[in-house]
């Protein structure tokens, strides 16, 4: 079965805001990368229907991203994005990190850039 990377980039930042809102910064701070990930899988497989997946995660897919949406004009505004060092201290394997690992400022940076890469995307939160 193909990868639905839209419907859980979705599913992956709403359980972020509400493990956020109840103080679970680290599993939400795990998950909006998740969901960050997945959008720009989403915004990878748009543009290429029928390709192989996009594999890895951060700081490896913002390799993958940059190469498949810098040099298409119709994707700047995500390329504007992922040029940049976005996601810096997130890991995948953050998730094995003591509890309370997550700075809230580091939090606070990956929502407002999961929603600005959402937007680019033209990915909509059902909330």
């Amino acid at each position: 079965m193909a990868e639905d990377y839209e419907s859980a980039a979705v599913r992956h930042f709403e359980d972020a805001e509400t493990l956020r809102a109840s103080g679970r910064g680290d599993n939400a701070g795990h998950l909006i990368g998740i969901a960050a990930e997945c959008v720009i899988k989403h915004r990878i497989l748009s543009i290429r229907p029928g390709a192989n997946s996009p594999q890895g995660h951060f700081p490896e897919i913002l390799i993958a991203a940059r190469k498949h949406l810098g040099a298409r004009s119709s994707y700047t505004g995500m390329y504007n994005i992922v040029k940049g060092d976005i996601f810096r201290g997130w890991a995948v394997n953050r998730r094995y990190d003591e509890t309370g690992h997550t700075d809230p400022a580091d939090l606070i940076a990956w929502f407002a850039t999961t929603k600005r890469l959402f937007a680019a995307a033209s990915v909509k939160v059902r909330k």
